[in-house]
């Protein structure tokens, strides 16, 4: 059994510093958040897809938009609100409320989001532009 400080991952538990052949990876990440548009981008989308209690050892993950694209359309606007504070909750981003559209599309049983944010930091800002089908 290899030692609690040398393990096969390349990473020295006691330092924090990975060693391995991807040098240009190397880094000392503690105290470091990673994010980017594209990570938070998909954060937002796994918030929405999720219906609550989906998860079952995190059970409050989620947002209940995902039950509009069923048949509720109807409701869209009385819960969008909810969604964008469940997405800012789970996801480190401040959402534009006063900018953000989200259209429903009936027939194709879509929802089309355009959601602008910043995130908590202040260093990453984007557009959430997706639709989202059943």
């Amino acid at each position: 059994m290899l030692e609690l400080n040398k393990n096969p991952d390349y990473t020295w538990l006691d330092t924090g510093k990975i060693d391995s052949e991807y040098y240009d990876l190397n880094a000392d990440l503690r105290d470091v958040e990673v994010w980017n548009k594209s990570a938070l981008d998909q954060m937002i989308e796994m918030v929405i897809v999720t219906e609550p209690h989906e998860r079952l050892f995190n059970l409050s993950f989620g947002s209940p938009l995902y039950q509009v694209l069923f048949d509720n359309f109807n409701q869209l606007d009385s819960i969008i609100n909810v969604v964008f504070d469940t997405i800012e909750y789970w996801v480190p981003v401040t959402i534009d409320r006063a900018n953000a559209d989200v259209e429903a599309d009936e027939d194709n049983h879509a929802l089309l989001f355009k959601i602008p944010y910043v995130s908590n930091n202040g260093m990453v800002s984007g557009i959430f532009a997706r639709k989202i089908r059943k």
